[in-house]
């Protein structure tokens, strides 16, 4: 069953089914991993423990906890990219207090902006301020790392001066066994976040690529509408067509190239091509990875690519290259000379 030419046209200038399949792939993994995060947070998190338990002191690790934080020190002591402060990434360890007992605590900035307030009364001189009400911080606990004692005995002998000093020996007594990392959770969603991220990333290729397509394509239909070719190019998509190629997706006709092979949409009047070669992408100067056919028109700044396809020039790509050369004007520039292109540029 032939095709009316009009259909023809329609299939070159539509969207793509791989890129609505992708777009709809990339949105399921999305919403299914956002949906998968929020599921296993609300029903399989454990029952936390109270982290004030005996001041922290013989509590195990990797144990999921929570603590009513009432006041706060300013930022002891980061880990991690310490020229990047603002990294995310970095243990960030403050000093928390809840009644008489101090606990160490790794925030995230989440946390650390809803601590603001109890930061700043800990550090008030208003005897009139009024405490602000306890904020309940969640977290996994995990053993102190030596580097990090010394930091926080240190912190704490310079904040309270005087005689009342301490040693490492005394770390546990004053800070518990453990420290409360806010950044962790039970349930680790690694598997999830990878997915969002790989996902997301994967449909903004795609649109990137729809963008460019579309572009290409409104500049196609642009040429055809502003020469007036869409009555006579359907008429030879009707009548006129002499070869076709690549699955009836490259069509010769009579005064015509129309070709909407591997998702690309060039339509050429022979009659405007003013120069003609074949160009190839290589890789590193040595492997041909693509070849396309470059049609440059009569106006010395428009140029279509038309043939796309991987690898080097195959017989057929180079019978619709010497088709081509047949049908344009007799002074039509044929190949890639730098004489060519001085004469083409003018």
């Amino acid at each position: 069953m032939e095709i009316s030419g009009e259909k023809i046209l329609k299939k070159g200038t539509r969207t793509s089914k791989w890129i609505i399949i992708g777009y709809i792939i990339c949105i399921i993994a999305i919403i299914g991993a956002a949906y998968s995060m929020v599921y296993r947070e609300e029903n399989l998190m454990p029952e936390p423990i109270d982290f004030t338990t005996n001041g922290a002191i013989g509590l195990e690790t990797d144990k999921y906890a929570y603590l009513k934080i009432e006041g706060l020190t300013d930022e002891v002591a980061i880990f991690g990219d310490v020229e990047n402060e603002s990294d995310s990434t970095n243990d960030r360890y403050y000093i928390a207090m809840n009644g008489s007992y101090l606990y160490i605590v790794d925030l995230n900035f989440e946390t650390i902006d809803m601590l603001k307030e109890i930061q700043d009364y800990t550090y008030s001189t208003d005897e009139n301020a009024v405490p602000p009400e306890a904020v309940t911080v969640y977290g996994m606990t995990e053993a102190v790392p030596e580097e990090l004692k010394t930091y926080m005995v240190d912190f704490f002998n310079q904040s309270i001066g005087g005689e009342n000093q301490i040693t490492i020996d005394d770390f546990e007594d004053y800070f518990g066994s453990v420290l409360l990392n806010v950044r962790r959770s039970p349930i680790d969603t690694t598997v999830e976040e990878a997915i969002i991220i790989c996902s997301a990333f994967i449909a903004l290729i795609i649109f990137v690529y729809h963008l460019v397509s579309l572009a290409s394509k409104l500049k196609m239909k642009k040429y055809i509408t502003k020469n007036g070719y869409k009555e006579d190019l359907i008429e030879q998509l009707e009548n006129s067509v002499e070869e076709k190629h690549y699955k009836d997706k490259v069509i010769i006709t009579k005064d015509f190239l129309v070709d909407f092979n591997n998702d690309k949409f060039s339509v050429v009047k022979f009659s405007d091509v003013k120069w003609i070669y074949i160009h190839n992408v290589k890789y590193y100067g040595v492997l041909t990875v693509s070849s396309s056919i470059m049609a440059c028109l009569d106006d010395g700044k428009t140029k279509f690519q038309c043939v796309n396809i991987n690898g080097k020039p195959t017989d057929e790509f180079v019978g619709i290259f010497n088709k081509m050369c047949e049908k344009v004007p007799a002074d039509c520039l044929k190949g890639f000379t730098a004489e060519n292109k001085r004469e083409y540029k003018g």
